[in-house]
């Protein structure tokens, strides 16, 4: 083996796979639509959900009905929600269900914040209660609580914690979704849910926290960068976090806060005018997903960050002017898997858009074996041809480089 792939974890690997029940077979040019990402909605019209439909699968509204009926060919998924404990909300759920089924139901919103639900952890359990009573007749599962990361002192619930034995004032949703197991009892809740405004940190520092404390799958219903400083920060924020939500297994839903935002539009998904996406919006629909049943078509052009399964890579806005994301790995620890599909065993001539420095090796590998090189012969951004064989039917493959680069696409052609 050449000297540059000794220390390599492979970056292009290539392998059988079993056969999946009910493979995704799409172009390689072709949005997907996440089953995770939804978005929070006031206001929109059936354009406005067109624009949205192409990646994005469901909404909500804080309310118990769909007011905004998005139309049928957008495929988008109204989820109802019981905002609060009051009795006309959890009837009005159970007035909805008798005529529709949602595959998930959601439940309170931020109890531990003042203006919001602001109901202490056992009210909330009750209530939850309550509502999964209803929600189980027709069989939909409950997410819920949805909380808020954390409060300050005066805009925080207050009560006697069950645990601690004395009054807290619940400042971090933690303490608080203790008590609400605890008064929950043995009654199953099947996924826990929080709110982040914070920087990316925050926002992966809390999904990883609450899968390990928990022990269940996360939803992150509201998720936005609020001070970003300006709509470029809100852009890089948005593609970070999207892309940490559809890579973690445990991360069930996700949805951007909001449709449309008249006071803070650089975190507006639509524009003022009807159907009309902002670059913002154009992102977010774009976001590839990172879903182990999608297999991409081949011949094509792969975009790279439409990978399955990564380690030690980074996904950042293109400096490509022909690209629009790019995957970063910094060194032979980093590899990148992905999925495609062919119809028939092939040979063939395979470009790699990549920046590199001179000499930058890239490669195709199947387990330990080479399939193709990349070489780089400038430094910065470049176009590289290799001829590449891939079997029949399903099949992944990993890419590594034996130096840090920046890879865009890669295009496959008929020899």
């Amino acid at each position: 083996m050449p000297h540059s792939y000794r220390f390599l974890l492979p970056l292009l690997a290539l392998s059988s796979i079993a056969m999946a029940a009910e493979p995704i077979i799409v172009p390689c040019d072709q949005p997907v639509k996440s089953k995770k990402r939804g978005v929070c909605v006031n206001k929109a019209d059936a354009k406005d959900f067109m624009a949205l439909s192409p990646g994005v699968s469901w909404y909500y509204t804080w309310h118990f009905t769909d007011t905004n009926n998005a139309p049928a060919a957008a495929k988008m998924t109204f989820l109802p929600m019981v905002w609060g404990n009051q009795p006309a909300m959890i009837e009005g759920l159970a007035n909805y269900l008798k005529s529709n089924k949602p595959p998930y139901v959601l439940a309170l919103n931020e109890p531990n914040l003042k203006g919001q639900a602001f109901i202490d952890p056992k009210t909330t359990a009750d209530s939850y209660q309550k509502i999964k009573a209803i929600a189980d007749r027709h069989r939909i599962p409950v997410v819920g609580p949805h909380m808020a990361l954390g409060s300050s002192d005066g805009d925080s619930i207050k009560a006697m914690d069950p645990i601690d034995k004395k009054q807290v004032t619940y400042t971090f949703m933690n303490p608080f979704l203790k008590a609400f197991f605890h008064y929950m009892g043995k009654t199953d809740v099947p996924a826990v849910a929080a709110h982040s405004y914070g920087e990316y940190g925050e926002l992966k520092w809390m999904v990883e926290m609450m899968h390990k404390e928990f022990q269940r799958p996360v939803w992150v219903t509201e998720f936005a960068s609020w001070k970003a400083r300006d709509a470029a920060a809100e852009l890089d924020y948005m593609i970070q976090s999207v892309d940490l939500m559809e890579r973690l297994p445990y991360v069930q839903g996700y949805a951007w806060f909001k449709d449309r935002l008249a006071d803070h539009s650089k975190m507006s998904l639509l524009a003022p005018e009807k159907g009309v996406l902002t670059p913002l919006g154009q992102a977010y629909v774009k976001m590839p997903v990172h879903d182990p049943e999608v297999f991409y078509r081949l011949p094509g052009r792969l975009q790279l960050e439409s990978y399955t399964t990564m380690q030690d890579a980074e996904m950042t806005r293109a400096s490509d002017p022909e690209g629009f994301l790019e995957m970063r790995v910094l060194d032979t620890k980093s590899w990148l898997n992905y999925q495609v599909f062919t119809e028939s065993p092939k040979t063939f001539i395979a470009n790699l858009r990549f920046a590199v420095s001179e000499g930058t090796v890239v490669a195709l590998m199947s387990g330990q074996t080479v399939l193709a090189k990349f070489k780089g012969t400038t430094t910065g951004w470049q176009t590289v041809t290799a001829p590449v064989k891939l079997p029949a039917g399903k099949s992944s493959f990993r890419l590594v480089s034996d130096h840090a680069a920046k890879l865009d696409w890669l295009e496959f052609f008929d020899k």
